[in-house]
């Protein structure tokens, strides 16, 4: 099958908005009007970056150093549309980030400009691990940082870079001096923007017995399978679908996605996913699961 810049935390409003405790108690700012009040009060304090607006909810972020980064409010944006927390709190959490990440040292701002989050197998790690204490008189543990998604997955970070990916070491997380959800968030928006720039989308396989449900999404061959914990993945599935999807991801670059209820369709990818898993490079998991909003359930066959 043919397939296979760095968070800066920050949200503002203009000051007319401050006095405004909650969505409730005034009309519910759209997206588009949420970026333009953050650009408006994001300015006042970074007056020596220069701001574009590349979506409803992104904006990059050019420093006076020649860095650039981008800047993800869909989080922010969803605390505000829920009322989970006040503005004023929301933004001073955000802004208060995006300050602690300038005192970054110039090689520490590159690297995680370019981290991303992958997902593999949980047997990755037991077989590195193993791997690692073939050679070793004491048990050495697994030298990545790692975060465990479910029973069958794991989130690792890792540094993008034009030569090689890298993974992230808990020693290399301690260096950043950032807070381990900061890190994760700022991955995650990385990759957003990858995705964004790239077009990644929805592609339905052709079938020669006649129309399918099938969906392929397509990206670079290499993050196809962790984009489906990305943003962008939600609002690409809520613009194709309508309601929960299942989906496959044998391996990295391969992502199959078809309506929850078709049921003929679903059986097809699962059993191919589960086929095929075993022959696959970069393998991630050979079961089907429910997608739902961002959220994943194996489904039991």
């Amino acid at each position: 099958m043919k397939k296979a810049l760095f968070l800066s935390l920050a949200v503002g409003l203009s000051s007319s908005f401050y006095a405004v405790s909650s969505p409730s108690s005034e009309a519910l700012l759209s997206e588009q009007a949420f970026t333009k009040a953050y650009l408006k009060e994001v300015k006042k304090h970074f007056k020596d970056a220069q701001f574009k607006v590349t979506d409803n909810l992104s904006i990059e972020v050019t420093y006076s150093t020649g860095a650039t980064f981008s800047t993800n409010l869909v989080n922010a944006y969803l605390r505000y549309s829920e009322e989970k927390d006040t503005l004023e709190d929301i933004f001073a959490d955000y802004i208060d980030s995006t300050k602690s990440a300038r005192q970054l040292s110039e090689k520490s701002k590159l690297q995680v400009s370019q981290l991303r989050p992958v997902i593999k197998p949980i047997s990755y790690i037991e077989h590195i691990t193993a791997k690692i204490n073939q050679s070793s008189d004491k048990k050495v543990p697994f030298p990545f940082y790692y975060e465990k998604i479910n029973n069958e997955l794991v989130l690792l970070l890792a540094i993008d870079t034009p030569a090689s990916i890298q993974y992230v070491s808990k020693e290399k997380m301690d260096e950043f001096k950032l807070p381990v959800e900061q890190l994760k968030e700022i991955a995650k928006s990385n990759l957003d923007t990858h995705l964004t720039e790239l077009g990644a989308k929805f592609q339905r396989i052709e079938q020669t017995e006649g129309s399918s449900n099938i969906h392929m999404f397509i990206a670079d061959e290499t993050y196809e399978a962790s984009a489906v914990f990305s943003n962008y993945f939600k609002q690409q599935v809520k613009a194709t679908f309508e309601g929960p999807v299942g989906l496959v991801f044998p391996n990295r670059s391969n992502v199959l996605v078809v309506p929850l209820n078709d049921e003929t369709a679903l059986y097809q990818i699962a059993m191919l996913a589960y086929s095929e898993y075993p022959n696959l490079s970069y393998n991630v998991s050979p079961f089907a699961y429910e997608y739902n909003d961002g959220e994943l359930k194996r489904i039991q066959f």
